[in-house]
C-alpha cells in the first residue's frame, strides 16, 4: 500500500455543482480505483478458486481471517482504545462497548445459543452493507450530490438490493436455512420474494432518476457509481452461485472486498498521528500508525490472538457443545466492538475532526 497521494481537485474543469459530470475522490483517482473500487476483484477471485476446486475452504477461511479480516478489525481499535484524544472523547462510548463480551455467553447460558448466532450473522452482513453505503455518502458528500431526493433514493437503493441477495440466498440453501430460528424460517422465502419485487421496482425508479440528472444537466456523481457497480453485483453473484459450504465460504469472499477498503481508509485516515508531538498528543495510536508495517505487524498479531482460536473452535451456530458455544459467542465480541464504534466514528457531518481528517471539504 502506497503512502496517500492526496488529490481533492475535481478533474473536470468547473464546480461540482455546475459539472455534467463530477469527478472527486476520496484520497485520488488511482487509489481510490484500486483500494475502494478495484480490490471487488480480490471477492471474484476467492469466488473462482473455490469453486473451481483450487483453494478450500479451511486454508482459505483461516489465511483471510488471520490476515486480512483481523487486522481491519484492529484498524478501528487503531483509532479508538489506542487514541489518547479519542479515549477522552468517546469515554463512555469505547467502555461500555466492552460489554459486547458478555452478549453472546449470557444468550448461550439462556439457552438462546440459535438466536445468538443467527442475529450476530444478520449484523456482520448489515455492517458489510452499512460500509458500502459509507463510501457512497463520502462520494456524495465530495461531489456535492447531496438533494434530499437523492440521498432517500440511493440509501434505499443500495440497502434494497443487497438485502436482496442475502434473503434469496438463505431461502435456497438448506445449510443457511439451518441456522434460522424455526419461529422465523417460515418466513425468510415470502420476505426475499417481496424484497425481489422491491429491488426491481427500486432499480427502475433509481435509473430513472440517474437518466434524470443526466437530461437536466445535472452533475453524475461518477466515483459513487462506479462503488455501486462494484459492490452490488458482487453480492449477487457470489451469493447465488452455486457452491459447496456456501454459509462458511461466501463469508471470506463478501468481506475480503469490505476489508481491503475499510485498510485503505483507515491508513489515509491515520496520517493525523504524525508529524510534531503526535505521540504526545495521540499515544500508542502514533507507534502503531508511525510505519505500513509497523500498523501491519500489529494487525496480524491481533488476528493470531483472536481469529486463529476462533476458526479452530469452528463454526458455530447452536448444535455444538456449549464449551464451544461460549467461546466462539465470546469471540464475536471483537466483531461486535467494531461494528458498533463504526457506526459511530466515521460521521464526517457530525465530527469535524473525521471530515479534516479525510480532507472532505
Amino acid at each position: 500500500m502506497a503512502a496517500p497521494t492526496v488529490n481533492t481537485t475535481p478533474l473536470a474543469a468547473g464546480d461540482a455543482s455546475t459539472r455534467a459530470v463530477s469527478l472527486r475522490w476520496i484520497i485520488g483517482a488511482r487509489e481510490d480505483l484500486v483500494w475502494f473500487v478495484g480490490s471487488v476483484a480480490s471477492s471474484y477471485v476467492l469466488l473462482v478458486l473455490y469453486v473451481a476446486g483450487i483453494l478450500p475452504p479451511f486454508p482459505m477461511l483461516l489465511v483471510w481471517a488471520v490476515l486480512i479480516d483481523a487486522p481491519h478489525v484492529f484498524g478501528t481499535y487503531s483509532r479508538t482504545y489506542f487514541d489518547r484524544e479519542e479515549r477522552r472523547a468517546r469515554r463512555r462510548l469505547l467502555w461500555s462497548s466492552l460489554l459486547f463480551f458478555a452478549v453472546g455467553p449470557l444468550m448461550v447460558l439462556a439457552h438462546l445459543a440459535l438466536v445468538f448466532f443467527f442475529l450476530a450473522a444478520l449484523w456482520a452482513y448489515y455492517h458489510l452493507v452499512k460500509q458500502h453505503y459509507g463510501f457512497m455518502v463520502l462520494y456524495k458528500k465530495k461531489n456535492n450530490d447531496l438533494a434530499k431526493t437523492d440521498n432517500a433514493l440511493d440509501r434505499a437503493f443500495l440497502l434494497i438490493s443487497m438485502a436482496c441477495p442475502f434473503l434469496l440466498f438463505v431461502a435456497r440453501d438448506a445449510d443457511a436455512m439451518a441456522r434460522v430460528p424455526a419461529a422465523l424460517a417460515g418466513g425468510v422465502s415470502y420476505l426475499a420474494t417481496a424484497l425481489l419485487v422491491a429491488t426491481i421496482a427500486i432499480t427502475v425508479v433509481w435509473i430513472a432518476r440517474q437518466l434524470q440528472r443526466a437530461v437536466q444537466a445535472q452533475p453524475l456523481d461518477v466515483p459513487k457509481y462506479l462503488l455501486l457497480a462494484a459492490a452490488i453485483p458482487m453480492h449477487w453473484i457470489v451469493l447465488l452461485t452455486p457452491m459447496p459450504q456456501k454459509p462458511l465460504a461466501v463469508v471470506a469472499m463478501l468481506t475480503i472486498y469490505h476489508n481491503l477498503q475499510y485498510h485503505r481508509l483507515v491508513w489515509f485516515h491515520n496520517r493525523k498521528y504524525t508529524g510534531d508531538g503526535a505521540r504526545e498528543r495521540f499515544g500508542a495510536a502514533e507507534l502503531i500508525s508511525r510505519r505500513l508495517t509497523t500498523y501491519v505487524a500489529f494487525g496480524v498479531l491481533f488476528g493470531l490472538s483472536y481469529q486463529l482460536p476462533r476458526r479452530l473452535l469452528g463454526e458455530a451456530y447452536g448444535q455444538q457443545s456449549l464449551p464451544t458455544q461460549l467461546a466462539a459467542s465470546f469471540f464475536w465480541g471483537y466483531a461486535f466492538i467494531h461494528y458498533h464504534l463504526d457506526a459511530k466514528i466515521w460521521r464526517v457531518r457530525r465530527d469535524p475532526a473525521v471530515g479534516k481528517a479525510l480532507l472532505m471539504d
